[in-house]
């Protein structure tokens, strides 16, 4: 699927950008156009000349966020393309996906707002699915090709996996700034080793 934010204006950018800060700032409650104006440094009005009710604005930003995780995605998988049946490499690449996702802590937060909000909006709903599935697909050739006999065991065990690691993803939000880093590298290698498919160590 192309992403759906390709052909933004820098101004639309600007204000879906204030958004996301909003909303991780403070929830779905706090999202307004007046408060992303105010983030925005823009003068009041500006954000609803572009989105003209709330609906569109979080539409847009759910479009602006999902893209954002997909792109990262779409690069894991061209990553761990050149490196299959490698294992540590393979625990690298999340580990350091997810750090750099932790160095926009914003983009989580908003991300987690959002997906609460997808449990009652289907269209957001939908906007959310695409990066995930991708994501899950990531993960499942990374266990596939750890254990070539896994066949279709892999797929759940991706689903099961990626779960896992979003726990991980709101957890680390709960840890100190300075200690985040560390416990999802450590988390991401518990996971891929011990929930992916093969047989147990000795």
């Amino acid at each position: 699927m192309p992403p759906r934010t390709d052909g933004l204006t820098p101004r639309r950018r600007e204000i879906l950008s204030a958004a996301t800060t909003v909303l991780a700032r403070t929830g779905n409650r706090g999202l307004t156009h007046r408060a992303v104006d105010r983030e925005a440094g823009l003068p009041e009005g500006s954000s609803s000349a572009y989105f003209r009710t709330r609906d569109a604005l979080l539409g847009a930003l759910g479009d602006f966020v999902a893209d954002r995780l997909a792109n990262d995605v779409e690069a894991l998988g061209t990553r761990l393309a050149s490196c299959p049946g490698d294992h540590e490499r393979a625990v690298a690449e999340v580990s350091g996906l997810f750090s750099r996702w932790l160095e926009q802590p914003d983009l989580l937060a908003a991300r987690l707002e959002l997906t609460v909000a997808a449990t009652r909006d289907d269209r957001l709903a939908e906007r959310f699915t695409q990066w995930r599935a991708d994501l899950v697909t990531r993960v499942r050739e990374v266990m596939a090709a750890a254990d070539e006999e896994a066949g279709q065991d892999s797929a759940a065990a991706a689903e099961t996996l990626v779960a896992a690691l979003d726990g991980v993803l709101l957890a680390s939000l709960l840890q100190p700034a300075r200690e985040r880093r560390r416990f999802v590298s450590e988390s991401v290698e518990l996971l891929l080793t011990g929930l992916a498919p093969g047989p147990a160590p000795a």
